[in-house]
């Protein structure tokens, strides 16, 4: 068992040392469908890269653009709302404002 939470860095688990992950690491790049090639978890300059954490055998997603693989998430949502194959979209970090005008913060999938 790893001395550490870290499940995934990078879109590939901690212990996956392939070309490939190797390549994204080296490269901050984000498989996930991030707005650009890019992880921005944390910072655009020096950004964090980890996309889930380990406790157990439980693998918990921390990183929104995590749950864009694919797009499953907004598939499954939308055969389960809209069936018999309704058109439907799906956006990302919505900005909620309060009665004020102000942030009151983000929804990372509608």
């Amino acid at each position: 068992m790893p001395q550490h939470p870290l499940g995934e860095v990078y879109g590939f688990p901690v212990n996956n040392l392939s070309a490939q992950a190797m390549y994204m690491r080296s490269n901050s790049l984000c498989p996930f469908n991030n707005k650009g090639p890019k992880c921005t978890k944390d910072s655009i300059v020096d950004p964090l890269g980890v996309c889930s954490v380990t406790e157990g055998n439980v693998t918990t997603i921390t990183c929104p653009v995590r749950f864009r693989q694919d797009w499953i998430i907004a598939v499954n949502a939308a055969a389960f709302f809209f069936p018999n194959h309704r058109s439907w979209t799906a956006l990302t970090e919505v900005r909620l404002r309060d009665k004020n005008g102000q942030s009151a913060g983000n929804l990372d999938m509608v």
